[in-house]
């Protein structure tokens, strides 16, 4: 049996509103939803549109059991479970299309809204960035807007639901305030969903000719760094990321196997900062060289010195770090170590033979490092974005062949001369530089940014920064790639850098999107806590927070209180019409009440008739009151007769 459509004007328009706010809602998920589900979605929505506008009958129950099914279904099969941020947000979608098939009432109406409000709270969960909270704010909105005129009982302007809705939003502020600084933050992931599985951006755990070199065409953000004092210079901001050991001659990567301990010992300025990394679906963290103190709750540190967070960072994450870029390698290079960072491979054969050269020639590996780095000033090698591509020997055709490349062209040929000329050695990933931002004094480091260097064992000194992109493009570790690179290379962001009017505004935006992730995104335990000693509450604890919280809720609703008293007082009584209500309780006193449809011509000579000793002060009182009531202006003196009257009718 088939469901029967309320096809009047009034619902119609009730389910037009309700499709729109579920279309809204739905907008922001398209990029992170596979394309049938939207489809789905979005036929839904339009079929159920042709049935109010032909005013046809709904599906049969037994097809719209059968679509629902076959949708779940869908989702199990093309995210292997129904749990989770993602499959959750695709059978959320879903649910609310096939509810659109049976919206026969205002409660299927209201159901489909509330599915919205779901929807679109579940957006937060996939990105909380600034740009995302004008849309978020006004789609609720006009859910609210939406639900009010679903259930509205009188006709009401589209103008006068919004500026009642929006009056009821800024209502709730300040209880959405409170709840926000004073509400425990509990460990662990927001509600415990497990985190998205997003395409993972920025440094991979590999390298390959070219890899870099097409990140660094991209202006995104990779993370932002507050220092607590001073900055390094410019030629000490590397960033370390993955360390790669394996070599296949065109590939390195990241070795899988734990390789044995090194302590250091660190010297020079101290350097205490908080990084702040967007989501990479990587477990690395980028931190100055080298790192000395960590969060040891929330990240590890490796053998080869790269700092680990203990799980993927699929959010916006803070760390407060503190970094000593002078330090030195105690004791001698393990053998597993020293087997692992000398094995060149079976490829570049002319290389091997050219280290091998270079190193009878110097003597010794510091001797060999200059070698090779003149070779490099000397000769014509060249810094560039658009390197041509490497036959399957890649160092061989770029030391001898191509002699163009970017840092990882450079990095990695100079890491397998060292190796093939016996000297251990290893790829650094990471980043190189960042731009300051003064608006908030911190440092933006964007994929563009991204560097690859190497790092040789020198026995006596430890593991040693040899950084080959510096001894071709020295301008790139001073003043960033832009300075070294030639006018026509597609260098991102150096259109505006040109106009100091849209590079200040690029800052401002910055400066801004960093305020909000610091101070709202990332608001914590920490941040929560500094805001109680504030308030004179030291070491927070559960109960001190409860106690907060319940001040801070029984201010706003005190508040609250006292505004609605005042908003909704009772208006001022004429003084006349007071008058006569004390006389009307007085004669009811007396067994003479007024009946509801009495006026006081009636009431009062129905009242005259049955005491014919008070018809007199009745009959005054009567014409006082109508001529009062009812005549032109009154007369003060008129008013204090009427009144005498009435307080002696008792007497």
């Amino acid at each position: 049996m088939s469901a029967t459509l309320d096809s009047s004007p009034r619902f119609t328009q009730q389910l037009l509103w309700v499709v729109g706010a579920f279309t809204l809602a739905l907008l922001p998920h398209i990029p992170d939803l596979r394309l049938w589900i939207v489809l789905l979605a979005l036929i839904a929505v339009a079929v159920r549109l042709v049935i109010a506008l032909r005013h046809w009958k709904l599906p049969p129950k037994a097809v719209r059991i059968a679509v629902a099914f076959a949708a779940m279904l869908g989702v199990l099969a093309s995210y292997r479970t129904l749990n989770g941020l993602e499959a959750g947000t695709a059978l959320l979608v879903l649910m609310g299309g096939m509810k659109l098939f049976e919206t026969a009432n205002r409660r299927d109406l209201t159901v489909v809204v509330f599915v919205s409000y779901f929807l679109l709270f579940a957006g937060f969960l996939y990105d909380q960035s600034l740009l995302r909270l004008p849309w978020m704010l006004a789609t609720a909105w006009l859910l609210t807007v939406t639900l009010m005129r679903t259930h509205q009982t009188a006709p009401m302007s589209m103008r006068e639901a919004l500026k009642l809705t929006g009056k009821m939003v800024l209502q709730s502020l300040p209880l959405a305030i409170a709840l926000f600084l004073f509400f425990p933050r509990l460990p662990g992931q927001f509600w415990a969903v497990p985190g998205r599985s997003a395409a993972a951006t920025g440094i991979d755990d590999e390298m390959s000719p070219g890899d870099i070199s097409e990140l660094s065409l991209s202006s995104a953000t990779a993370f932002r760094v507050k220092f607590d004092g001073d900055m390094p210079p410019p030629r000490e901001r590397y960033w370390r990321g993955p360390v790669l050991h394996d070599f296949d001659g065109r590939t390195w990567r990241r070795l899988q196997q734990f390789l044995p301990e090194q302590p250091v010992t660190p010297s020079g300025p101290v350097y205490r900062y908080t990084v702040t990394q967007e989501p990479n679906n990587r477990s690395w963290i980028f931190g100055l060289e080298a790192v000395t103190d960590w969060p040891r709750e929330r990240a590890r540190l490796w053998s080869d010195r790269q700092l680990f967070a203990m799980g993927r960072l699929s959010a916006l994450s803070s760390f407060q770090l503190e970094s000593r870029p002078r330090y030195r390698t105690e004791g001698p290079l393990p053998t597993t170590t020293r087997n692992v960072d000398t094995r060149a491979g079976d490829h570049n054969p002319r290389s091997k033979l050219l280290a091998q050269e270079l190193y009878a020639r110097a003597g010794s590996p510091e001797a060999f490092v200059e070698a090779v780095l003149n070779k490099f000033r000397e000769e014509e090698y060249f810094y560039t974005l658009e390197p041509p591509r490497l036959e399957a020997d890649s160092i061989d055709d770029f030391l001898f062949n191509t002699r163009r490349g970017f840092c990882e062209h450079f990095a990695s040929a100079f890491t397998m001369l060292a190796r093939a000329a016996g000297i251990p050695a290893r790829v650094v990933l990471g980043y190189q530089g960042g731009e300051y931002n003064p608006m908030g004094d911190y440092l933006i480091v964007r994929q563009a940014d991204a560097h690859a260097w190497s790092e040789i064992w020198i026995d006596g000194q430890g593991w040693v920064r040899v950084d080959p992109t510096a001894a071709v493009a020295p301008e790139r570790v001073e003043r960033g790639m832009d300075a070294a690179l030639d006018e026509d290379e597609p260098v991102p962001g150096r259109l505006l850098k040109r106009f100091d009017a849209l590079a200040q505004m690029r800052l401002a935006w910055d400066a801004l999107n960093t305020f909000w992730n610091n101070q709202i995104v990332e608001f914590g335990a920490g941040q929560q806590r500094s805001l109680l000693e504030w308030f004179g509450i030291e070491d927070a604890d559960w109960e001190a927070l409860g106690m907060a919280m319940v001040i801070a809720l029984a201010t706003f609703f005190a508040a609250l209180t006292g505004w609605l008293a005042w908003r909704y007082r009772p208006r001022e009584r004429d003084p006349i019409v007071q008058t006569y209500a004390q006389l009307c309780r007085r004669l009811a006193k007396d067994g003479f009440v007024r009946a509801p449809y009495e006026g006081p011509e009636d009431y009062l000579s129905r009242v005259a008739q049955a005491r014919p000793v008070l018809a007199a002060q009745i009959e005054e009182i009567r014409s006082l009151y109508i001529g009062l009531r009812y005549g032109p202006a009154p007369l003060d003196s008129q008013l204090s007769r009427l009144k005498f009257l009435v307080s002696q009718l008792k007497a």
